[in-house]
């Protein structure tokens, strides 16, 4: 792992905590390249509103005003999609910002894209070359484990009660699903944890190592989180981007041969539906903005989990924007729209924040990549906690989607600091 380009980020961001970093700052990346963002050069400001149009309205004017320059951060699932429209608290469910200080860090060093090295604190001087050639042989890089032995069991984290009080909830979203009030739903649930997480850790993780994962930290006043997830929504820029949408999960079963387990996987009515449900959700969304080519149910294979995933690539027919492009592929997660968020409103008693949202960055040449917000560790003013979701469909029963959360969580490692 010595190469590992989210060593060289984590050790970064590792210096400057222990220098009381206290900007704003996003990882995100693969183990062949991260970009870190430190700071705010400027920041997305948003209104309390009514109007979900608004919101995307002011999101696409930020990144359009700063086109040219690196944009980081995430779009939370509450105020986009409505289900919470009060948004005065906006850093905890949306933040996009223009970092200050861009580092660009690969599996064979890192160097300075934006700003100072001074700036961050980073080295004691400016260096013309803009390498920062001495990361390998910090301390800290040696600090960094990842060793994944000392993960908290998620056992003790995800006590029964807790699984007994999601099953009751899902039981309401199948009542309705079967007096056809409802289609489909996912309802998350959220377990608060007492423990100081080590969010550098979790950034390293490969729970959900594929080659559509993409890892992330982000960290502001209000909130961070760190993880490593598979559905990548949206990766290209403007002209043609791609999009991975996962739907329908199963634990891995070391017994059993993955051509066996991947056949019976695609074969079962629950995943079957649960999968057909979201992608013609997101298929109606991005054939709204241009031409789609897709390659639909697939099994991705992960260290402990199956998926069903489909792969679409969007051609838009007209300009658009890069948060067009970020809409079309947002999800809302409940159809029909209306119903399904006065459920969640009722059963869900928690902002849900940057999960289930998008987190990604975009580059001054229009690329961009935003990842789902899920497989995630968080800490906020009120301590550490733990999210995961099931999609509610006509096949599901309450223990089912219930063991499917507990199946998710065991998709995140988690490591406390008391740990290392």
């Amino acid at each position: 792992m010595q190469g590992d380009a989210r060593r060289y980020a984590a050790a970064i961001l590792k210096r400057l905590q222990q220098r009381h970093l206290k900007n704003a700052f996003c990882c995100y990346g693969t183990g062949e390249k991260v970009l870190l963002g430190v700071g705010r050069a400027a920041s997305l400001e948003l209104d309390e509103t009514d109007s979900l149009d608004a919101i995307w309205a002011g999101i696409d004017n930020f990144i359009e005003s700063n086109g040219n320059d690196y944009i980081f951060g995430f779009i939370g699932f509450d105020p986009a999609n409505q289900l919470n429209k009060k948004i005065d608290d906006y850093r905890q469910k949306i933040d996009l910002f223009v970092p200050a200080t861009v580092i660009e860090c690969r599996d064979s060093g890192c160097r300075l894209l934006k700003g100072i090295l001074n700036d961050v604190n980073i080295d004691d001087e400016k260096r013309d070359n803009n390498a920062i050639d001495t990361v390998s042989e910090w301390p800290e890089l040696k600090d960094i484990t990842t060793d994944n032995t000392d993960a908290v069991a998620i056992d003790k984290l995800d006590r029964s009660e807790l699984r007994d009080r999601y099953a009751a909830s899902a039981a309401c979203f199948i009542d309705e699903i079967r007096l056809g009030a409802l289609e489909r739903a996912t309802l998350a649930r959220k377990i608060k944890v007492e423990l100081e997480f080590d969010l550098a850790r979790t950034f390293l993780c490969d729970q959900s190592r594929h080659q559509h994962s993409r890892s992330f930290y982000f960290s502001n006043e209000k909130i961070s989180f760190a993880g490593q997830c598979p559905e990548l929504l949206a990766e290209g820029n403007t002209g043609s981007f791609a999009t991975h949408k996962l739907s329908g999960t199963w634990s891995k079963d070391d017994k059993t041969p993955i051509d066996e387990m991947s056949s019976r996987f695609l074969s079962d009515p629950r995943i079957i539906a649960e999968h057909r449900s979201a992608i013609v959700a997101i298929e109606k969304s991005l054939n709204a903005i241009g031409k789609v080519e897709s390659t639909k149910f697939q099994v991705m294979e992960l260290p402990t989990l199956l998926h069903g995933w489909s792969e679409f690539i969007t051609r838009p027919k007209d300009k658009v924007s890069v948060a067009r492009c970020l809409r079309s592929v947002f999800p809302f997660g409940v159809n029909p729209v209306s119903q399904g968020f006065r459920l969640l409103a009722e059963h869900e008693e928690f902002c849900r924040g940057p999960y289930y949202g998008l987190t990604g960055c975009i580059e001054p040449d229009g690329e961009f990549s935003f990842v789902q917000v899920l497989r995630s560790a968080f800490v906020d003013d009120e301590g550490s906690f733990l999210m995961a979701g099931a999609a509610i469909t006509s096949h599901s029963t309450p223990a089912l989607e219930a063991e499917e959360t507990r199946t998710k969580l065991f998709g995140v490692q988690v490591f406390s600091n008391t740990d290392s």
